[in-house]
């Protein structure tokens, strides 16, 4: 009986544990994009429509997965479950969406001064690339909760590089700037894996997983963007 209780008291913390990730994850990228638009940093009218569709499916995605903490806090497994699979949808959808957007967004001359083109050409697709390894890892292990749930957030994080880089003085940092939007992830891993293991006794490894990726990410993206086949590949881009 007293193991039982034990086993239900995790579970307890586990829930709000990642119900609360959720929330501070929506609140980042709502918070990142609707300030910066409040704040008068972009025109909205002449951001092209595919810029605006790929902002509304890392909105739809960060809100979609609130929805499936919320369901499994609830007790509604069998909906969480079936909600999972518009989820991979969404997922296959956005992955290559983003990357094309990063690609226009080069080709358009739509790069942020504080990123030279060659970096900001990498930069979407690698952020990509390592939600894609996270949360199609979170897929494949789905029958394994402790890694999925784990995962899928830790994938999640991994998608929300632009919602800081809205909310960091990014301008300032100069060439810090994508550095100091990864340590932010870091460091919302950081928090999940702390509370994890206050909760449970142990640090799961899916976090080390997850951080080796970002960092991995922040490598590949600082050396190759700075190459020259990547400033090449952006300035022919640019001149079309």
């Amino acid at each position: 009986m007293a193991t039982r209780i034990e086993g239900m008291a995790v579970g307890v913390r586990e829930h709000r544990l990642f119900t609360g990730m959720a929330l501070l994850i929506a609140m980042t990228v709502i918070g990142g994009f609707g300030s910066f638009a409040l704040r008068g940093m972009v025109d909205v009218a002449a951001v092209p429509w595919w810029v605006h569709v790929h902002g509304v499916t890392l909105i739809g995605w960060t809100l979609l997965f609130l929805a499936q903490t919320l369901l499994v806090a609830g007790g509604r497994v069998h909906g969480h479950r079936q909600l999972g699979w518009a989820a991979v949808g969404l997922a296959c959808f956005m992955v290559p969406w983003g990357v094309a957007t990063s690609i226009l967004a080069v080709e358009m001359g739509r790069v942020p001064p504080f990123f030279t083109p060659g970096i900001f050409l990498l930069l979407g697709p690698l952020d990509m690339l390592t939600f894609a390894l996270l949360a199609g890892a979170g897929v494949a292990l789905r029958r394994r909760g402790d890694w999925h749930k784990r995962l899928m957030l830790c994938g999640t994080i991994a998608l929300i590089e632009p919602a800081f880089g809205r909310l960091l003085p990014m301008p300032l940092l100069g060439a810090w700037a994508g550095a100091c939007a990864t340590l932010m992830q870091l460091f919302y891993i950081g928090i999940a894996a702390c509370a994890d293991r206050r909760a449970n006794g142990v640090m799961h490894g899916a976090y080390g997983w997850a951080a080796a990726a970002m960092v991995v990410r922040l490598a590949l993206v600082e050396l190759l963007g700075r190459s020259a086949w990547a400033m090449g590949t952006a300035a022919a881009l640019m001149a079309g």
